[in-house]
């Protein structure tokens, strides 16, 4: 035999048209048995008044399962309130003979503030209803019950919480190439790094959406429901973050760098720090600001700064570009691939192998070899080990160095005095010049070519040589046009390199060990071969010739 269920016991309510029947069903199993208090809730909630309280403690004390009448039917309107007290509906009934009376609209009124429904009565309804129950009485209709929702609550309305909009990630969004980096033979590039979140002095980078607060609710007994307020948010502007003057909940960069949120603390940061190697597990770095690196940067990787750049462990084959200096404290050894380009000064403990360009001024801890390094400034290997050999050491104002060149007569050579952008620039033109000298003489001959052809044919040449005349004619006017504008733009650059050569006049070249044979020395565009070893001397160009001088600091 199954087990039966553990069940409390409950109630039915069921109107007759003698009355209000009260049915109390007995708890099964372990179940418990329903309360007088339960019941007389119950009867609450429907408005009904019972006959007595002891008709109430009856029917609890003997849950038989069989109806028992609570309530006499002296009116025919009955007041359900919804268990939140957000709603009333009103149910009519008909009056059980002829001759008693029908409802009215008043008497559903004086029903209501029996029930203390007092809040939220809907008159529109009420008008409704009122036109139903004197038709109803009009036609003396006996079977016809109404029911209506006829009061509305107001809803509590919840606050909402303090937000924060990190407007910078939305503004550097709409900027982002969200295209896979490629390398130049068309595949993926392993080595793009992830994107940081660089932002500019400014810019706003967050703005707070104030908490809201919440609205009382109201039931329709009138009770009030209080609301439920937001919660706030805190968020403190630290460094680099200032508050908008103009707006109290807009917070915006006081300076170029990352955006760094931490413990309600919002700051933007002008360096960024990578406590291992540069590799694949970081990608190349590209940051408005300063990188320090605590390891190496690995072969193929990239970092640019837009402020200074701080390595201490070693480069490899990988390229730094820095807007402010440049520091490698391990150095550079860079297979042919290594590049380093800085705007200001630059320190770095050896270079081997690698391009080096700087704005300002290189000290070298060691040695530099192998290299080409361009500098505005001066280029200086500390000591008398200092060694440079091998390359092409360029600077806009001296050269030192323990030891230039080897024993074995490498190719080293050493421009002191040239104004290195300049330099640059006069390359670049002199290379376009000699593209536009090239495309012209052939533009000509295909000229001349067509006009031979032309008299040959008595003047009737086919239309497309005669289109590809006028194409030819086209082009010689815009290279002849394009020529006279770069040698316009020459002729200023070497008026600017004389200038600035004539402020260079005390350029030099120092050793404080040896220049080997072998070496080029040009000074200010004179040049001169070392034939043989010249010890702890300072070369300097006096009246277009190399003169070597005693050593000076």
């Amino acid at each position: 035999m199954a087990e039966s269920q553990d069940v409390n016991g409950y109630t039915t309510i069921a109107t007759e048209h003698d009355g209000i029947y009260l049915t109390v069903f007995p708890p099964s199993g372990k179940g418990r048995p329903i309360s007088a208090d339960a019941v007389k809730t119950e009867l609450d909630k429907y408005g009904i008044e019972p006959v007595s309280a002891e008709t109430i403690v009856k029917a609890v004390s003997q849950p038989n399962g069989k109806p028992i009448k609570v309530a006499n039917v002296d009116e025919h309107v009955f007041v359900e309130i919804s268990p939140d007290e957000m709603s009333a509906k009103i149910t009519v009934l008909p009056p059980s003979s002829e001759a008693n009376q029908f409802t009215t609209i008043d008497d559903v009124r004086k029903v209501l503030v029996r029930r203390k429904v007092v809040f939220g009565i809907d008159e529109n309804k009420m008008t409704e209803l009122a036109a139903k129950l004197a038709k109803i009485a009009a036609t003396k209709d006996m079977s016809e019950l109404v029911e209506m929702e006829i009061a509305f609550g107001i809803p509590m309305i919840s606050g909402q919480d303090a937000q924060i909009v990190y407007v910078y990630k939305e503004t550097l969004a709409k900027n982002q190439d969200t295209t896979p980096n490629q390398t130049e033979d068309g595949r993926v590039d392993y080595r793009a790094g992830h994107k940081i979140d660089n932002v500019t002095k400014g810019m706003v980078i967050a703005r707070k959406i104030p908490v809201v607060k919440g609205i009382a609710g109201k039931t329709v007994t009138g009770k009030e429901t209080p609301p439920q307020d937001g919660k706030d948010i805190e968020l403190i502007p630290n460094k680099g973050v200032i508050v908008s003057p103009e707006n109290p909940f807009e917070y915006i960069a006081d300076t170029d760098g990352q955006v760094i949120v931490k413990d309600q603390k919002i700051s933007v940061m002008a360096l960024y720090e990578i406590a291992g190697d540069v590799n694949f597990s970081t990608g190349n770095i590209d940051f408005i600001g300063t990188v320090v690196v605590k390891g190496d940067v690995k072969d193929g990787f990239k970092i640019h700064a837009g402020e200074d750049i701080i390595i201490s462990g070693v480069v490899e084959g990988a390229e730094l570009t820095a807007g402010g200096k440049i520091t490698v404290v391990g150095g550079v050894s860079g297979n042919d691939k290594a590049k380093i380009v800085c705007k200001g000064d630059a320190s770095i403990k050896y270079v081997r192998n690698a391009i080096v360009e700087v704005g300002g001024n290189l000290s070298i801890g060691q040695a530099i070899m192998h290299s080409k390094v361009t500098c505005d400034g001066k280029v200086a290997v500390a000591g008398q080990r200092g060694v440079i050999v091998g390359g092409q050491i360029i600077a806009g104002q001296e050269v030192s160095a323990g030891l230039i060149g080897s024993n074995f007569a490498t190719n080293t050579e050493i421009i002191v005095g040239e104004v290195v952008g300049i330099r640059e620039e006069l390359q670049k033109i002199d290379g376009e010049l000699k593209s536009i000298a090239e495309n012209l003489d052939k533009t000509k001959k295909g000229m001349l070519f067509l006009k031979e052809l032309h008299t040959k044919l008595g003047g009737n040449l086919p239309a497309d040589k005669k289109e590809l005349l006028t194409k030819l004619t086209r082009a010689q006017f815009k290279l002849v046009a394009d020529s006279k504008m770069l040698t316009e733009k020459k002729a200023e650059f070497q008026r600017k390199e004389q200038e600035s050569m004539a402020e260079k006049r005390h350029c030099r070249v120092v050793c404080s060990g040896v220049i080997y044979s072998g070496v080029k020395i040009i000074i200010n565009k004179v040049m001169r071969q070392i034939s043989e070893e010249l010890k702890f001397c300072t070369l300097t160009e006096v009246d277009g010739e190399i003169k070597v001088g005693p050593l000076k600091g």
